[in-house]
């Protein structure tokens, strides 16, 4: 308190001039600071987005290259697999039935079929393990021997994988001449196809590690990059342009991958080795393949540092140059703004007619002489305008009051002529005594405000006439709270709105029958209404017309607008509904502004 005594002291010593530069200065200084800050965070924050993206996406791109290599080789192995040829072959040596001509015909054709297919591009060697040992096992270049208990323990593992075949990373593999590779393999079981349990080899499909780096240096991101490609926990191929003073630790990175999901797709900021990386990971198809890539966030943060001096530039200038026209403007404005001011105070205070002395011939004499004008007109101006809209709406309604709608009545009249036909007397007393009620609550002696006690009775009244129409096809539900039974509200506001949930939602569907709903209740200062019907509701671009000037909901639209006039914004009719479901329509009233009389009337009706 003591310090806001000694603002308020200090603020009426000071001139309006150096109020206003004061002002100035926090308002504009502030802000700015706020602002070049936010937009240089915002603005660094939107670089790293984008360019991780666009990593991601060349992450993702490299990815499906892979899977596509992956994929291809894994086709081949399905060739080899469907061989009947090499079916026949594999299966007369495991019943060890070769003579020295079966022995050579078969390596013939066996070195035929893997030769053709080893001129894939993704393809390093491939290998047939033959158990059983037949003499051209003894080749060692791609037909090997394998033991019975290999053979088991491989049939144990690759029966448990999808399509009986898995990649195996190698690692450094010696060939025959001397040659080594560092590969990944292609493992899978060959079946006999006229006994499944049987297995007659494994087929062994080695890619070079350096065909899957090839495609890692294909990604050639802009920036120094690390790329590397797993299986599991265990790293296949990686490729690197990061200098040597950025390359980072193994251990750190395959714990910091071993703690993102092997199916993650995204990007995240790490550090080791005190510095900070971006980590982007990116599933390789649905296998357990993922491919990971690690740029220096120092690459990514250093586009961002000309923005921010380039901000931080433009705040000042713009601060520097709002406070010198500042100064310059204070001393011309101050005056006749006041003055001019003051007036407007007292038309606020509705002391209308009052003018200004105009002074000089600038935008400010403008305002001068407008406002005097304003001045002089605006009583008349209000008080007619208010006057021709009050009467305006009180026009639409009695004009809605007296209008009976035609299609209703005719309806309603020729249902009596049925009734009358069929000679059932009691039922066309009902009709008529609910004609009569309905006209009756309508007119209300006159009166524009009901309780809603005789507003249900007018609706339900409404209902009754509609549902012998229908045959019984309608179903209508009141759950109204008793405490609203006394309240006042403008007549006629519940009514249309059950029309056109018949007209317009329940009559458009097949069985041409359903249940409408009226729920009622009080919150707080405010009384609420909801109707329901499962008709065939509209769609959202309709349902947003509804209420408009040129839309097609009359009826509707002098409900809102007689609830607007009476209760002032905040209150009217809210739409919400669904093609195929249903619509609801919200009304909003004030709870107690109105005064509903005692008395309705005497009950005229019809025997």
């Amino acid at each position: 308190m003591r310090l806001l005594r000694l603002l308020v002291r200090f603020d009426a010593r000071l001139k309006l001039r150096s109020k206003m530069l004061i002002a100035f200065i926090v308002i504009l200084l502030i802000p700015s600071v706020i602002i070049g800050f936010f937009s240089y965070r915002k603005s660094s924050s939107i670089i790293e987005e984008q360019t991780s993206r666009a990593y991601l996406e060349a992450l993702r791109q490299t990815a499906i290259n892979i899977s596509y290599r992956l994929t291809e080789v894994e086709n081949i192995s399905d060739i080899i697999y469907t061989n009947v040829q090499l079916q026949s072959i594999l299966r007369r040596a495991s019943r060890q039935e070769l003579t020295i001509g079966d022995v050579i015909g078969d390596y013939k054709a066996i070195i035929e079929i893997i030769r053709n297919l080893e001129k894939s591009r993704n393809i390093f060697r491939i290998r047939l393990l033959v158990p059983n040992n037949p003499l051209y096992t003894t080749e060692n270049f791609n037909i090997f021997p394998i033991s019975a208990e290999e053979s088991a323990n491989l049939d144990k593992e690759l029966m448990a994988k999808p399509n009986v075949m898995e990649w195996r990373p190698l690692g450094l593999t010696s060939y025959l001449g001397n040659v080594q590779k560092s590969v990944v393999s292609l493992y899978r079981l060959m079946k006999d196809f006229e006994a499944v349990s049987q297995t007659l080899g494994v087929i062994a499909i080695d890619v070079n590690e350096e065909t899957l780096a090839g495609v890692l240096k294909d990604m050639n991101l802009a920036l120094p990059y690390r790329a590397m490609l797993y299986k599991g926990n265990s790293l296949v191929s990686s490729y690197t342009q990061m200098p040597e003073q950025l390359k980072t630790n193994e251990d750190e990175l395959s714990r910091m991958l071993r703690e993102t999901p092997a199916d993650g797709q995204g990007y995240r900021t790490v550090r080791f080795g005190g510095s900070s990386y971006l980590l982007l990971t990116q599933p390789v198809g649905n296998s357990d393949w993922r491919l990971a890539g690690l740029v220096p966030a120092v690459n990514i943060t250093s586009q961002s540092k000309s923005i921010g001096w380039y901000i931080l530039l433009l705040s000042v200038s713009v601060v520097v140059i709002v406070l010198a026209l500042s100064v310059l403007l204070s001393r011309m404005f101050t005056k006749r703004i006041r003055i001019l001011g003051d007036k407007m105070m007292g038309i606020e205070q509705g002391k209308f007619g009052e003018v200004v002395e105009i002074t000089g011939y600038d935008e400010i004499s403008l305002l001068q002489r407008r406002f005097n004008k304003m001045s002089v007109q605006i009583k008349n101006l209000i008080d007619e305008v208010y006057t021709i809209t009050i009467n305006k709406q009180r026009e639409e309604m009695k004009v809605l009051e007296g209008r009976i709608n035609s299609h209703f009545l005719y309806n309603t009249l020729d249902t009596v002529k049925w009734m009358a036909l069929a000679s059932k007397a009691p039922d066309i007393a009902n009709v008529v005594t609910n004609l009569s009620k309905f006209f009756r609550i309508s007119l209300n002696r006159g009166q524009e405000t009901i309780t809603v006690e005789k507003e249900l009775e007018h609706v339900r009244a409404y209902m009754e006439i509609q549902n012998i129409r229908f045959s019984g096809a309608l179903r209508f539900e009141t759950r109204v709270d008793s405490e609203l039974n006394p309240v006042a509200i403008p007549k006629l506001i519940l009514q249309p709105i059950v029309e056109n949930a018949i007209v317009h939602g329940i009559n458009k569907r097949p069985g041409k029958a359903g249940t409408i709903t009226l729920r009622g209740r009080l919150l707080g200062e405010a009384v609420e209404f909801v109707i329901f019907d499962d008709g065939v509701g509209m769609s959202k671009e309709v349902a947003a017309t509804l209420l408009l000037a040129e839309g097609p909901g009359y009826g509707l639209r002098n409900v809102q607008e007689r609830l607007k006039l009476v209760y002032g914004p905040g209150f009217g009719v809210k739409i919400r509904s669904k093609l195929g479901c249903g619509t609801a329509i919200r009304l909003r009233l004030q709870a107690g502004s109105l005064e509903a009389s005692s008395k309705s009337g005497r009950s005229d009706t019809l025997s």
